[in-house]
């Protein structure tokens, strides 16, 4: 039970993907050190969601049952978190136009409920797949929250740019436990490494691979389409995919004709990492979001293309510093030239090495917990919270 004497912070999502399992300890320490209580409150993924097999339980968090309404375009939810944390004095929130109780949440803030905080972008990164009425929903309650935690600069930018003051705005610099990743690298040995090689039945030594879920927006039709490409260019080429999704079978379907491409599934900690470090490069034509930071931890210099619906943690990544970006991003031919071309220059992937290595320490689950704190922190004093 929370002190009588101190603060109290709740975070409420959806559900808790394995990578964020990390920040939510650090948070719940992280604060309890400086006299504030903090509380997660999770449901269940959706069907779409279900399909990456993220999904994870927290023994000390609040466990609700989501459910899911069919509307018309799109499935909305409803959290039944209201009465859980009328006595909060900071509720963060997902953003999310389809999250129906934080409608709710406003409306009792007026009522003396808890202050509002968002956690998010600012607005749909993926414009193309974005619903007018819904991104107008958006920008009108981001402009009502109290205080905001954006995950990058560009979404401090967005979200300043819808109106809302700048002193409240809290740049998490959204991260992933890189740390656990550099370890869990450095724990491989080579024998390890060959013997999965094996098992996979990887021939060639210009091996690349894909990590994240098999979903249309990550564009696996390009990806296949110009791994023919480069297969054509660099005869030793392979490709390891790593990952689930409802695109899956179409995948396993391509590799049933395709030596060079290994479908292997969801992996996660150190068998991720043992099937990741098999690869020189990481290949991402389609939306490139959190993954850049596996890709920093694990050096892998990253291939995308200036695609325009990534995520915002794609501004993270610098081109010929820390990656490749083709700026032809729909024709597959620039981009399996570009693969093909560093695949077969030792030394620009060493350079790009290097790049990523400063990446992986700058954006850190442990900076990012940091942030909230202070952020936390801010928005409790600012708002007469604590």
């Amino acid at each position: 039970m929370p002190h009588p004497s101190r603060s109290t912070v709740v975070h409420v999502t959806r559900y808790v993907p394995q990578y964020r399992r990390e920040v939510f300890e650090s948070l719940r320490f992280r604060l309890a050190a400086r006299d504030v209580d903090f509380r997660l409150v999770y449901g269940q993924p959706g069907p779409d969601d279900a399909a990456r097999g993220d999904a994870v339980e927290i023994a000390w968090a609040e466990r609700i049952e989501n459910r899911f309404i069919a509307l018309p375009g799109r499935e909305a939810v409803w959290q039944p978190y209201l009465r859980r944390v009328s006595g909060a004095d900071l509720l963060i929130l997902e953003q999310g136009s389809r999250l129906l109780a934080t409608y709710a949440a406003f409306g009792r803030r007026a009522f003396g409920g808890p202050a509002i905080a968002f956690w998010g972008h600012g607005l749909h990164f993926n414009t193309g797949h974005a619903m007018p009425v819904a991104e107008a929903a958006k920008a009108w309650l981001a402009r009502r929250a109290d205080w905001w935690f954006a995950y990058t600069p560009r979404s401090v930018e967005v979200v300043a740019g819808l109106g809302f003051p700048r002193e409240r705005i809290t740049l998490m610099e959204n991260a992933v436990d890189t740390s656990a990743l550099r370890a869990a690298r450095a724990r491989l040995d080579e024998d390890e490494l060959e013997a999965l090689r094996t098992r996979l039945g990887l021939v060639g030594r210009r091996v690349a691979v894909y990590v994240g879920a098999l979903t249309p927006e990550k564009r696996l039709g390009f990806l296949i389409a110009a791994g023919d490409e480069v297969c054509r260019r660099v005869p030793d080429f392979e490709l390891i995919v790593v990952g689930a999704g409802v695109e899956a079978a179409r995948l396993r379907a391509a590799a049933v004709r395709r030596p060079w491409l290994h479908a292997v599934g969801a992996r996660f900690g150190d068998d991720k990492v043992r099937h990741l470090a098999l690869g020189r490069i990481m290949l991402m034509p389609g939306r490139a979001g959190l993954v850049v930071l596996d890709a920093f931890a694990l050096e892998l210099p990253m291939v995308t293309t200036a695609w325009p619906y990534h995520s915002h943690e794609f501004g993270y990544l610098v081109d010929r510093v820390n990656a490749r970006v083709v700026p032809s991003w729909d024709d597959t031919g620039a981009y399996a030239a570009v693969v093909a071309e560093l695949l077969e220059d030792d030394a620009l992937q060493e350079r790009l090495r290097e790049g990523c290595s400063a990446g992986a320490t700058r954006y850190t689950v442990e900076n990012m917990a940091d942030n909230i704190v202070t952020g936390c922190l801010a928005a409790l004093s600012t708002l007469g919270r604590c």
